[in-house]
C-alpha cells in the first residue's frame, strides 16, 4: 500500500467518524471532518483545488455550527423561555454529556427547557408542547449537520479525484 493511499484510507477514516459525529452528540463532528481535510492538505499538498476545496469545506463547516447552535435558541426564544433557561438548559446539558454516554448532551438540554416551561408555564401540556417544540428544532439541526459533513466529504473526494 502506497503512502498516498495510506492516506486517504485514514482521512476517511476520520472523516466517516466526524460525518458519526453530526448524529452522536459525543464528537465534534463538523470539526473532526475538517481537521480531516487539513491534515490531508497538510500531508498530500493543497495544491490550488486543495485550497479552494478547503474554503468550501471550511465555509461549510461554520455555517454547520452556526446553523446547529443558532436554531434550537432561536426556537426556544420564540416559544418564550427566557434566557435563564436557556443557560440551565445549556447547563444541564453539558452535565448530561458527562454522566449520560452518548445522548446526555441532548437528554440534559430537553430536561433544561422542560423544567424551565413547567416553572414558566405550570402547565404539564403547555410544557410538553415547548420541549417538543425545541426538541424538534435540535432534531432539524443535527440533520442539517448531517448534511453539511456530508457536502464536505463530497468536497474532499472531489480534491482527491482532481488530485
Amino acid at each position: 500500500m502506497s503512502t498516498d493511499t495510506l492516506l486517504i484510507v485514514l482521512v476517511a477514516i476520520i472523516m466517516v467518524v466526524g460525518v458519526a459525529g453530526t448524529v452522536l452528540p459525543i464528537l465534534p463532528g463538523l470539526w473532526l471532518v475538517w481537521a480531516g481535510a487539513i491534515v490531508y492538505g497538510i500531508f498530500g499538498g493543497f495544491g490550488t483545488v486543495g485550497w479552494i476545496a478547503t474554503v468550501v469545506i471550511t465555509l461549510v463547516a461554520v455555517v454547520g455550527t452556526a446553523a446547529a447552535l443558532y436554531l434550537p435558541h432561536r426556537k426556544a426564544s420564540e416559544i418564550g423561555v427566557p434566557w435563564w433557561g436557556q443557560v440551565l438548559a445549556l447547563g444541564l446539558s453539558v452535565v448530561g454529556f458527562f454522566f449520560i454516554p452518548v445522548v446526555g448532551a441532548p437528554v440534559g438540554f430537553v430536561v433544561g427547557i422542560l423544567v424551565t416551561s413547567l416553572v414558566r408555564l405550570r402547565s404539564i401540556p403547555g410544557a410538553l408542547d415547548s420541549t417538543w417544540s425545541t426538541l424538534k428544532s435540535m432534531l432539524m439541526a443535527s440533520g442539517l449537520q448531517l448534511a453539511a459533513s456530508l457536502v464536505m466529504v463530497s468536497t474532499w473526494v472531489v480534491w482527491v479525484w482532481a488530485g
